[in-house]
């Protein structure tokens, strides 16, 4: 194999590399959005069901609060990748949030900073610069 040969295999390969790796990133981005979607979706199970119990939604995830009863939901979402957080919370709405931690990696989707699913089961999500991208971020 010659030196030029072998320039030339690192140049192709260099620009599939170039080509490739943000698709990649795209996908791996867009994969772990479903973390988010499946603990909000948890978490407005836990609401109802705390919501049957206590005729009132909580307002206070697991470890949060001053002593009031709240969900058994953990904060931070399995993978490590959002935070949940509650807001409006009363007798007879909420809405749950999930934001990315920063240095996780997720808080370069810019696409779908913000997910959101309310009492009423309306889902939604706003993009890095708060403009509404529920279409692309809920599939």
């Amino acid at each position: 194999m010659t030196l030029i040969e072998l320039l030339v295999a690192l140049a192709v390969a260099a620009t599939l590399a170039v080509i490739a790796f943000p698709t990649y990133r795209a996908q791996v981005l867009r994969a772990h959005r479903f973390e988010a979607m499946s603990a909000l979706l948890a978490t407005a199970a836990a609401q109802e069901r705390f919501h049957l119990a206590q005729g009132r939604y909580a307002a206070w995830l697991s470890g949060e609060g001053d002593g009031e009863p709240a969900l058994s939901v953990p904060p931070i979402t399995p993978g490590g990748r959002y935070r949940l957080e509650l807001r409006d919370a009363g007798a007879d709405r909420y809405r749950a949030l999930a934001r990315p931690l920063s240095g996780r990696g997720q808080d370069t989707d810019a696409r779908c900073a913000v997910f959101e699913i309310e009492s009423s089961g309306r889902r939604s999500a706003r993009d890095a610069a708060g403009r509404e991208s529920t279409l692309e971020c809920w599939r």
